[in-house]
This record gives structure tokens, sequence and C-alpha cells, in this order.
């Protein structure tokens, strides 16, 4: 629900509140990067995947506030190595975007 929802800074702050603590897991995390298709390819032979996390369409979107509110879940409830690879590609955006990432990099 959260990669879907991660256009939308009010949906992210109402989903990651702390009232909800109890459903979160460091045993089963609620981000990821998901594996899409880019097309159809020759008789289904030749397709082409590439993957997406929550945080990406949030920057696509420029929803500043949901990054934060991901930030923050990640850094609290999915602090393992895993976690990461969600942030190789767009932390030089993170950064230009002015988002803070302190506690990300601290982690």
């Amino acid at each position: 629900m959260v990669s879907i929802l991660s256009f939308d800074g009010r949906s992210m702050l109402y989903l990651l509140k702390d009232e909800f603590s109890k459903y979160f897991s460091k045993e089963f995390p609620i981000f990821y990067k998901n594996k899409i298709q880019k097309g159809s390819g020759k008789n289904g032979r030749d397709l082409k995947y590439f993957y997406r996390s929550a945080i990406d369409s949030a920057l696509r979107n420029n929803q500043v506030g949901a990054c934060s509110t991901i930030i923050k879940y990640i850094v609290k409830y999915q602090n393992n190595f895993a976690s990461s690879y969600l942030f190789v590609k767009n932390l030089p955006t993170l950064i230009s975007k002015d988002i803070k990432i302190t506690d990300l990099l601290n982690s």
C-alpha cells in the first residue's frame, strides 16, 4: 500500500504514524524495490524489467514530505544493510532537494 500511495505526502504521514507501530516489524519490511515490466518483448522472451521503490515514486512527484517520512520509518524500523539499496541511485537527488538525510547516514 505504501508503494502505491507514496506520491501523496499526507497519506504517507497517516500510514506511518507511531500509533500504528504495533503493526511494524523489522522482520517484514514495507519498503522494497518492486519489479516492473517495461514492455512486452517478442513472444514474451525478451522481456525487460526495471525496479522502482516508494522513494523513487515520491521523488518523481516532488513529495519532499513523503520522502522525509519514508526515511524516518526506514531508520526506525528497517535499519539494516539491505535497505541501503533503496538509496543507491536516489542519494544525490535527496541531497539536491534538501531532504534531511543525516539520520539515514548515521544509522
